[in-house]
């Protein structure tokens, strides 16, 4: 745990043996900012073949055949659920108080990711010879980025063991995109029709969730079989065929969606959560003056700030003064880039109901802004960043 968290559960302790009718710090962590407002998507898998899965926002992750054990350290062979968080987005990273630090220092983040996997109402480990490879949607890649893994508590995300990125695209392992693709060896034909376009939609959608499957359908030889009442046949390709050759399969909805964008790859040895970043490297950077106060900080026995930009997400740490700043005490000076656009945002939560201020800045070398927190719903609350930030 970094000190910048040992400092916040030490103010957070504070806080709360204050007067109980001016709410805590804890329902602003269960009731407002927490992971479970980034909701996840599911994959059923069969862990006995490879497999390849797509998220919706460009995630690709290659999962190898018997990858997954128990706590028992036993194989796990029959179907499991992956889930997968994706975080992107800077209303993500406040909604899911995913903050960007490292033993204090600002971090850019280039993405997040969190992957879980359950079998029979169990959790399950990743086996100690296997890992997962992922390939990260960016849309412009920065160097000098590190994987780092992510514990949660209940006041926010602590990330640590950073493992750098030796190149932009790839790890050291030199991981291609090319084994994100799913490939297959078939082509098919339907008994009594002669073009491909007139094949009913039934057998077109279950070829396509047949070949499809895992990381793709590779045949030994040609084969027949029945899709309800047509009659499939199978030919075996003398080379393998990527999504966008077999166009016969696009008219189904069961397929796989090429993602076009530049990726960070990397491999997972453990689940969870998982972000590429680095220390804050913007030549703006300067030792800056930057305090935030609160001007009905007494109402409330727990205020959180933390102020967003681009690629950062800040905690604030509330000072001996009771202003607020973003280091994680007294005597360390903040470091911010001067010029940079920035959002503060303060929260409180009392009596159920959620207090909100937001103020949009651009970081100076010396300023003060005061805000004042006014009630709001956390629908409303949400809203508002979704708008503002």
């Amino acid at each position: 745990m970094t000190r910048l968290v040992i400092s916040f559960l030490v103010l957070t302790s504070l806080l709360i043996s204050c007067n109980k009718n001016k709410g805590n710090g804890t329902d602003v962590f269960n009731k407002i900012y927490s992971n479970d407002n980034i909701p996840p998507q599911t994959f059923s898998i069969d862990p006995n073949i490879d497999n390849i899965i797509s998220g919706t926002n460009g995630t690709k992750i290659r999962i190898p055949k018997s990858s997954f054990v128990d706590s028992s350290g036993q194989i796990i062979t029959s179907k499991i659920e992956i889930s997968l968080k994706e975080v992107f987005t800077k209303q993500d990273m406040v909604l899911g108080n995913l903050t960007t630090t490292y033993n204090g220092k600002p971090l850019e983040t280039g993405g997040m990711i969190y992957i879980d996997a359950i079998s029979n109402d169990k959790n399950l480990l990743l086996a100690d010879n296997k890992s997962i490879q992922v390939a990260l949607p960016t849309d412009s890649t920065l160097n000098d980025m590190s994987l780092f893994s992510g514990t949660q508590d209940s006041t926010g995300i602590n990330w640590a063991n950073p493992i750098a990125l030796n190149k932009p695209l790839a790890d050291s392992a030199g991981i291609s995109m090319d084994i994100f693709e799913k490939t297959t060896n078939i082509m098919y034909s339907v008994d009594g029709f002669d073009n491909p376009k007139d094949y009913p939609d039934s057998v077109v959608n279950e070829v396509g969730r047949i070949a499809w499957e895992g990381d793709g359908l590779k045949i030994t030889k040609d084969s027949t079989f029945k899709i309800g009442n047509y009659t499939v046949n199978f030919h075996k390709q003398n080379r393998l065929l990527k999504w966008n050759e077999v166009f016969t399969f696009q008219k189904g909805t069961n397929n796989f969606n090429e993602d076009k964008n530049t990726h960070y790859i990397f491999e997972l040895k453990k689940l969870g959560w998982a972000n590429i970043d680095r220390l804050l490297d913007d030549p703006r950077t300067k030792e800056v003056e930057l305090i935030t106060s609160i001007e009905n900080q007494g109402d409330f026995k727990f205020v959180y700030v933390t102020l967003i930009t681009q690629r950062m997400y800040l905690p604030g740490y509330q000072k001996k003064d009771n202003t607020f700043c973003f280091s994680h005490n007294d005597e360390e000076p903040q470091e911010l880039p001067v010029g940079e656009i920035a959002t503060i945002i303060a929260t409180a939560y009392k009596d159920d109901k959620a207090y909100f201020a937001i103020q949009k800045i651009t970081i100076a070398e010396k300023q003060t802004v005061a805000i004042k927190l006014m009630e709001t719903t956390v629908e409303k609350l949400k809203a508002d960043l979704k708008e503002k930030i």
